[in-house]
């Protein structure tokens, strides 16, 4: 029988598992995963609904560049900050820069903790008003309540992240980007929809069915899988592939 600190760990292993995974994906709307350690990633999110262009790569040059980002919406609810819960690394030793409509943030899931907890790492005065008079405390999110008595996967982290920053909240915060997938190179959008799809597959099998998150999400994967076989089939009339199985 296992113990309860034995389910803890397998718990927390399965969501540094599907923390990587989505480390390596790319074409969502709102957000960019960047892999950046076994427990950490950063994340890319828009600021403002505006069509959404192509989010790329933070720079490497800086850290903060919060003086150069829109200003918080008064009227989108503000997160309170946890006890303070540093990250591996501080916020001010952050070498990545987001584009200017992007905040960044540090989502990790570190063994001392024992749960995942997101920090903001740049554009700080959106989620205060204020510069926060720690940066290196968490952001405190509905999901980290149901950590003990659910099963949180690294969606629901990014369903609430990807709420609170966008204005206005997004229905759907891990909406596909379409334009963008269909904007790649056949070989390119075939491996990128097939992950997504993979990935989304998995989320639905450990998702309660009725749900938004569930709801929403199989809109898209119906729309995924479509795009995905017709990538297939054009591929295959390029004789750049085979055949199809």
């Amino acid at each position: 029988m296992k113990s309860s600190r034995d389910e803890e760990k397998q718990k927390l292993d399965q969501f540094l598992s599907d923390l990587a995974l989505l480390g390596s994906l790319q074409g969502f709307r709102y957000f960019q995963p960047w892999l950046r350690g076994r427990e950490e990633i950063l994340l890319t999110v828009v600021n403002d609904d505006l069509g959404c262009p192509f989010l790329r790569s933070p720079g490497s040059l800086g850290s903060d560049a919060s003086g150069h980002l829109p200003t918080y919406s008064s009227g989108q609810s503000t997160p309170r900050a946890s006890a303070l819960l540093p990250p591996a690394s501080p916020c001010e030793r952050e070498i990545a820069i987001p584009e200017t409509h992007c905040t960044l943030f540090l989502l990790a899931a570190y063994a001392k903790y024992g749960r995942p907890y997101v920090w903001v790492r740049s554009n700080h005065q959106r989620f205060s008003g204020t510069e926060l008079c720690d940066r290196d405390s968490p952001l405190t999110l509905p999901c980290y309540s149901e950590w003990d008595a659910k099963d949180v996967g690294v969606w629901h982290v990014i369903w609430d992240v990807v709420g609170t920053c966008v204005t206005p909240p997004p229905r759907n915060p891990l909406a596909v980007d379409f334009t963008y997938l269909k904007s790649l190179p056949l070989p390119e959008r075939s491996l990128s929809s097939g992950a997504l799809v993979s990935f989304f597959q998995s989320l639905l099998l450990q998702e309660p069915r009725g749900t938004p998150l569930y709801t929403y999400v199989l809109e898209d994967l119906l729309d995924l899988t479509r795009l995905h076989a017709q990538t297939l089939q054009e591929l295959k009339e390029q004789n750049l592939i085979k055949n199809l199985l």
